[in-house]
């Protein structure tokens, strides 16, 4: 991986297609400012991510960290878009797991695979709509890492507990 600085992009699995732009938006400000972008892959946030790089020609400046041995460990919405990602020239960190692995394992693969896209971060920015376990996960351990973390509340009953609050740059952002 040759991308000096990358900012990591997170966030809930269920946040809607109405924030794509805005997810996109600052994807774009990223990339306009030198940063590589990294992601998961997953659907919602990630995935509105891996789309803006994609449209914007950047996939050689990106990279996504896979909890997943091969593409088909990807959800199928987000598949055809990794595999384009790929071959445009995009950067995949590969998991050790195997689609269709039992759920605990799984699990433990994707919390494993955000660890590595904090450690590879200069900045984490998460998009948060309603519960995210993992997502939060994620910000902790950037905080613990010292790493800079970006918040954006975007609805759902989405918030950060106290003990982040102060740790992080929180944004509320509710499009209608």
């Amino acid at each position: 991986m040759s991308i000096r600085r990358l900012v990591g992009v997170v966030g809930s699995r269920s946040l809607p297609v109405r924030f794509s732009a805005l997810v996109g938006q600052v994807v774009s400000l990223f990339l306009s400012r030198g940063f590589g972008v990294g992601s998961g892959g997953a659907m919602g946030a990630d995935h509105f991510a891996l789309s803006a790089v994609l449209s914007s020609g950047s996939s050689a400046r990106g990279v996504v960290f896979s909890a997943w041995s091969s593409v088909s460990g990807f959800p199928s919405s987000v598949r055809p878009d990794v595999e384009r990602f790929i071959g445009s020239g995009g950067s995949v960190v590969w998991g050790s797991v195997s689609s269709g692995c039992a759920r605990p394992v799984a699990v433990s693969a994707l919390l494993r695979r955000n660890e590595r896209l904090v450690s590879a971060s200069s900045v984490i920015v998460a998009f948060l709509f309603g519960p995210s376990r993992g997502s939060l996960y994620t910000i902790r351990h950037a905080v613990s890492c010292g790493v800079p973390v970006i918040v954006f509340l975007c609805g759902g009953g989405a918030c950060l507990p106290p003990d982040l609050v102060r740790h992080c740059f929180v944004f509320r952002k509710e499009v209608i």
